[in-house]
């Protein structure tokens, strides 16, 4: 069965169309995965009438790599990385971009107000609610913390750690019960166990 019905180009990376594969005369949006995207995004443009499907497939498009364009550009800019070389400067930036992302993503982010209970932030999205320790660095090889002073395991704590790497702009968030009984680990090690769990920071997942 042909997947797409009545395809039509509205740039080169983009087109509208009517699936084959369900009933109905609705129109979508695809948008061709990008260097910087994991997969193609699409969207249903809610119309039965090309005309409209063409109009609000263009608005769509251009939204979405505007925004695109915008995060990559926007995670860490030149001044960040110099504030990064300090220690608490860049403690305080990886919580302000992390927070950003995450509001982007369609989280409610919210700070406890004293860091006491091993959460750095509590995120909402519809029924879920995660608990996060967030963890940087501006090293290229870190050795990422696991565990806090008294050498409690962070995943005793939180439902979720956040890694924010500066030299790649990089970011995971990964579920504490996925992490090994282990109070460090090292970021090439890290990088082999953890890379699906690599945040997108550029168009939301549809």
């Amino acid at each position: 069965m042909k997947v797409f019905v009545d395809k039509t180009d509205i740039c080169e990376d983009a087109f509208v169309y009517k699936r084959g594969d369900i009933r109905g005369d609705m129109w979508y949006l695809h948008i061709k995965k990008q260097p910087h995207w994991k997969k193609p995004v699409v969207r249903s443009l809610r119309t039965k009438s090309k005309e409209t499907a063409l109009k609000k497939g263009t608005e769509t498009y251009n939204e979405i790599v505007a925004s695109s364009n915008a995060m990559m550009v926007h995670i860490f800019s030149p001044e960040d990385k110099v504030l990064a070389a300090r220690k608490m400067a860049l403690g305080n930036l990886a919580e302000d971009k992390f927070k950003n992302i995450m509001m982007y993503q369609g989280y409610e982010v919210y700070k406890p107000v004293e860091d006491i209970w091993g959460s750095d932030f509590v995120l909402f999205k519809g029924n879920d609610v995660l608990k996060v320790q967030l963890k940087s660095s501006n090293m290229d090889k870190p050795s990422w913390a696991l565990a806090n002073n008294q050498r409690t395991l962070y995943k005793e704590l939180c439902t979720h750690m956040a890694f924010i790497h500066l030299p790649t702009q990089k970011i995971w968030m990964v579920p504490c019960d996925k992490l090994p009984n282990v109070s460090a680990m090292h970021h090439p090690l890290f990088l082999q166990s953890f890379a699906e769990y690599e945040l997108n920071c550029t168009v939301p997942v549809v």
